[in-house]
């Protein structure tokens, strides 16, 4: 998995720099505002380029590491065997989703850059700013099928969740330390 942690680094990198990069942008755009009474109108177009970019990077971060919105209430109530084949199948129903986004958004961009439709105010091309669409649903596409090899081979983190995954741990290593408390 040494290709993942690759990816990881620079994924996560990008996300950052984009997202700090919109702050910066952000905080300009209200410092010429109000401090110096002198609006700058190109702050939002970058700012909101910048922003989108690092939300749609951030799409497969969110996933990988289970920091998304879930709604486990009919799940849980599951066997562990239909768990792992509900969780595999609603991976890749999420996998052929995204990557259907990420095919399509090619079409968008190859209309918009024949169109040459450019930004108002900073006059970059749009499909420029469409780039984060197939880049985008593309690395969700992947942590998807990644969460649904490991539903299907029974990872506990994709079956009971996360946090009842850490939880579990948990109680494990606290056992081994009263086991060893015990017997010394």
């Amino acid at each position: 998995m040494k290709l993942f942690k690759w990816l990881d680094r620079i994924e996560e990198g990008a996300a950052g720099l984009l997202f700090i990069g919109g702050v910066v942008v952000s905080l300009y755009g209200v410092f010429t505002r109000y401090v110096l009474n002198a609006p700058q109108a190109w702050v939002t177009e970058i700012f909101e380029f910048l922003l989108v970019w690092a939300i749609f990077i951030g799409f497969g971060m969110a996933l990988k590491d289970n920091r998304h919105i879930q709604v486990e209430l009919l799940f849980d109530l599951l066997p562990k065997g239909i768990k792992k084949i509900v969780a595999g199948i609603s991976n890749i129903i999420g996998a052929g989703f995204s990557f259907y986004l990420a095919f399509s958004s090619l079409e968008l961009i190859t209309l918009s850059k024949e169109q040459g439709i450019t930004t108002i105010d900073v006059g970059i091309p749009i499909w420029i700013t469409y780039l984060v669409l197939p880049v985008g649903m593309s690395l969700l596409g992947l942590y998807f099928i990644v969460k649904a090899y490991r539903a299907f081979t029974g990872d506990k983190r994709e079956i009971t969740g996360e946090l009842e995954h850490l939880y579990e741990e948990m109680q494990e290593l606290n056992k081994e330390a009263e086991q060893k408390g015990v017997g010394a």
